[in-house]
């Protein structure tokens, strides 16, 4: 994805910024927690498999999957990462992506990278639809996608394998008005 100008979080405790390569273990660490992989595709073996994430803007083309680091704001430490995936041009649509780290949630950071996201997805980067899949047994993350206007538009049966089978998605959108 193309794009002159990053997305601001609005949230006093946090700031959204590029994903750095310093930021990939501690990623990786909390990804490979039981209760945050449960609840993501994520299949991971070793914290290399993140590397292409960091931020690298020279590689960046318009179809290109994008991730911001979610940093507090007085520290600069990981807390989680947002961005987008599946871009389509053609279709001015991508999926959009979050997670945090336990010792982040209940803080409304989701809330606030979800709205920021949409804001500069259908502002700046010209999208036209955002969609996002989730578990249907991720609670906390429905509650996010419903509370950010985002729209159920059924279930996805079969639709990703998750380390090993195929697991069902409901399918959420947001549209631009």
């Amino acid at each position: 994805m193309l794009f002159d100008a990053m997305p601001t979080l609005d949230h006093p405790d946090a700031v959204l910024r590029p994903l750095y390569p310093d930021d990939i273990l501690t990623w990786y660490d909390y990804l490979t927690l039981p209760q945050v992989f449960e609840h993501t595709s994520w299949n991971l073996q070793a914290p290399s498999e993140l590397e292409d994430y960091a931020w690298q803007p020279e590689r960046f083309t318009d179809s290109s999957a994008l991730r911001f680091a979610i940093a507090d704001r007085g520290s600069d430490r990981l807390l989680g990462t947002a961005g987008f995936h599946t871009v389509a041009p053609v279709n001015a649509s991508a999926e959009i992506t979050y997670d945090l780290s336990p010792s982040a949630w209940g803080r409304k950071l989701a809330a606030a990278a979800c709205a920021a996201l949409l804001d500069w997805g259908h502002g700046h980067a010209g999208l036209i639809r955002i969609q996002a899949t989730v578990l249907p047994e991720n609670v906390r993350s429905i509650h996010v996608l419903e509370g950010s206007g985002f729209q159920r538009e059924g279930l996805m049966r079969s639709y990703r394998k998750v380390r090993g089978p195929s697991r069902d998605f409901w399918m959420y959108s947001h549209i631009k008005n």
